[in-house]
């Protein structure tokens, strides 16, 4: 990992890394950055046990108002963005299915492609409106 050498921002004086050189980039640059409030897993690798936590890592606002991200990659872009551009989250292939019969491109929630469930997809488009 990339080390920092933003002084202003890590005042404690010792070394931080970030996950990537445009979190780097936007620890120097942008005038507000702040701890990324995703939650992600953490598993006990000794009782398999699974706990939440706030990923914590270097956010910054996307160009164009668009959204902002994180140096992790856990992004989100504004609804009137994603309604804008005819796309959305879906967190299954079923909601997915819903989406893509209303005409709006579903998106993984990691910002990747996702499965559609067929039945979905047909019962969305054959709603009125």
């Amino acid at each position: 990992m990339p080390v920092c050498g933003n002084r202003a921002r890590h005042a404690e004086g010792t070394p931080v890394t970030h996950a990537s050189i445009a979190a780097i980039r936007a620890c120097f640059l942008e005038e507000e950055v702040w701890p990324c409030s995703w939650l992600v897993e953490l598993t006990n690798p000794e009782d398999g046990e699974s706990t939440y936590v706030e990923c914590g890592g270097v956010t910054w606002y996307l160009p164009g108002n668009r959204g902002y991200a994180c140096e992790n990659g856990h992004d989100h872009i504004y609804d009137q963005v994603r309604a804008d551009e005819r796309w959305d989250y879906a967190a299954d292939p079923e909601e997915a299915g819903l989406l893509a019969g209303r005409g709006v491109r579903p998106v993984a929630m990691d910002g990747g492609p996702i499965d559609v469930d067929p039945g979905a997809f047909r019962y969305a488009a054959g709603l009125p409106g």
